[in-house]
């Protein structure tokens, strides 16, 4: 059984994905700018705060789906150091 993010529409639309959260920080940036510079001496406003916080989750959840897509889904082999200090726990992203 594949996993959802190996086929080619999820490949896609992954992609396209970061390119839209990309693309909208453009306007988020400008809208944050307008609101400081309405009133630049004041301290950070609640808005102002939350609109930061989304225009640096936009920026970085779209470069990372632009540029890795499904790849951010694949298993990751670790070490033998980590694999034996995780004891007997379950092991996510791979068969058992």
């Amino acid at each position: 059984m594949s996993d959802w993010h190996e086929h080619l529409v999820a490949r896609i639309g992954l992609r396209l994905a970061g390119l839209i959260l990309s693309i909208s920080t453009w306007p988020e940036g400008g809208l944050l700018r307008r609101l400081v510079m309405e009133n630049p001496a004041a301290d950070m406003t609640m808005p102002e705060f939350a609109l930061a916080a989304l225009l640096f989750l936009s920026a970085s959840a779209g470069a990372a789906l632009t540029m890795m897509g499904a790849r951010l889904w694949q298993p990751v082999e670790l070490s033998a150091r980590w694999s034996s200090a995780m004891g007997d726990l379950p092991r996510f992203g791979g068969s058992v």
